[in-house]
C-alpha cells in the first residue's frame, strides 16, 4: 500500500505498519515509568496521562522492523528514546514556567519547579541506568551523545533568549542540537537493530537529523498558524518565553526599517507578551512563514535523498512517507 503522494500523510498511516510492535512498546514505556517513591509514582501517573504521538519510537520502530516484527532491545530503546523525550519536554516546561502541556497541567505547575527539575533528571538518569543494564553500548552512547547536545542548546537559547538579531545559522545549530538530534538518535538506533540497515547507519542518522530540522520547522510554524487545541499548548509560547524561531527571523530581515524601529521601541518598553498580535501578523505579511516552509521542504527533500540508496526495503517506501507526514501537518 503506497502511503507517500499527493494526498497528505497521516501518522496513523504510518503507525498502523507498527501498530502490534506499539501496542507492546506503551506496555514498556509505562512498565519504565515506575517510581519506588510516592511522589514519583503520582508524577509518573500523571504523565502517562499526556501521551504524545510516539514519533520518534515510531521512527525508531520503522527502521529495526525486519519481516513480521521488532525485536525485544528494539522496543526497549524505542521506550528509552520516548522516556528522554518526556524528560526534555518537563524540563522546558520547567524553564519557561509553562502552564499546560497536551492539554494537561504540567509537572511544573501541579507539584512546583523543584519536582519537575528532579524528575526530568530522574528519567534521564534512570535511561542510562536501564541500557547499562541491557549492556546495549551503542545505543547508550548515542543517547549520551544526544542528551549532550540537548543540553548545550538549552543553554544557548537561555543565552540568546529575546534576542532579535539572532541569526539564521543560531537558529539551525539550537534546532539541529536540541530536536533533531535525538530524532536522528531514533533513527541511528533502529539501524543498529536491522541486520541489514546496520550498514547503513549514516544515511539513516542524516534522514532523521533532516526529518528533525524540518519537524522543528514546522512547529515553529505552527506557533504562528495553529491554534490551542492543535499544539495543546497556548499559541504565541515561543514568542512570549523568548524563543526567536525561522518565521520570525526571515520576516524581521523582510520588514522595512520603520516597523523594525516601532518593534524595537514598544520592546524596549517591555511590552514584548502584548505585542504578539502585531508580530503575528508581521511575520506574515513579511514572507516568514511562507520562507520558514520553504526551507522546511528543503529539509524534507535532503532526508529522502539521504535514504533513497537503501535497497527495495520497506524502510525506504515508509520513511519517505514518514519525511511527507512531517511537512503534511501544516494543510
Amino acid at each position: 500500500m503506497p502511503l507517500a503522494g499527493e494526498d497528505r500523510v497521516k501518522l496513523q498511516s504510518l503507525q498502523g505498519l507498527i501498530a502490534d510492535d506499539l501496542g507492546v512498546l506503551e506496555g514498556e514505556y509505562n512498565s519504565l515509568l515506575e517510581g519506588d517513591l510516592p511522589l514519583l509514582q503520582h508524577i509518573c501517573d500523571h504523565l502517562k496521562l499526556g501521551r504524545g504521538k510516539r514519533f520518534r519510537p515510531t521512527l525508531l520502530l520503522i527502521t529495526a522492523k525486519n519481516g513480521s516484527g521488532v525485536n525485544a532491545e528494539a522496543v526497549f530503546a524505542a521506550a528509552c528514546v520516548e522516556l528522554v523525550h518526556t524528560a526534555t519536554l518537563i524540563h522546558d516546561d520547567f524553564i519557561d514556567e509553562a502552564e499546560t502541556r497536551r492539554n494537561l497541567p504540567t509537572v511544573n505547575a501541579k507539584w512546583g519547579p523543584s519536582a519537575a527539575l528532579i524528575m526530568g533528571d530522574w528519567i534521564y538518569s534512570k535511561v542510562f541506568a536501564l541500557l547499562t543494564a541491557r549492556d546495549m553500548v551503542e545505543p547508550m552512547k548515542i543517547i549520551a551523545r544526544t542528551t549532550h547536545s540537548m543540553s548545550i542548546a538549552e543553554m544557548i537559547q537561555l543565552e540568546r533568549r529575546r534576542d532579535l538579531n539572532l541569526s539564521e545559522d543560531d537558529y539551525m545549530t539550537v534546532i539541529r542540537r536540541k530536536t533533531a538530534s535525538l530524532i536522528e538518535a531514533s533513527c541511528e538506533i533502529g539501524s543498529l537493530l536491522h541486520p541489514e540497515l546496520v550498514k547503513k547507519r549514516t544515511s539513516l542518522a542524516t534522514f532523521g537529523l533532516n526529518v528533525g530540522l524540518a519537524f522543528q520547522i514546522t512547529d515553529d510554524i505552527f506557533d504562528y498558524l495553529g491554534d490551542d487545541r492543535r499544539l495543546g499548548k497556548p499559541v504565541g509560547g515561543d514568542w512570549r518565553e523568548g524563543r526567536i524561531t525561522l518565521p520570525f527571523i526571515a520576516a524581521w530581515r523582510n520588514a522595512p526599517a520603520a516597523e523594525v524601529a516601532r518593534l524595537q521601541e514598544a520592546l524596549a518598553g517591555e511590552r514584548g507578551a502584548e505585542l504578539w498580535p502585531d508580530v503575528c501578523k508581521m511575520v506574515q505579511n513579511y514572507g516568514g512563514v511562507d520562507y520558514a516552509y520553504e526551507i522546511a521542504h528543503k529539509f524534507g527533500r535532503h532526508a529522502k535523498d539521504s535514504i533513497a540508496e537503501l535497497e527495495a526495503l520497506p524502510q525506504r517506501e515508509i520513511l519517505t512517507a514518514a519525511a511527507d507526514y512531517v511537512l503534511g501537518r501544516l494543510h
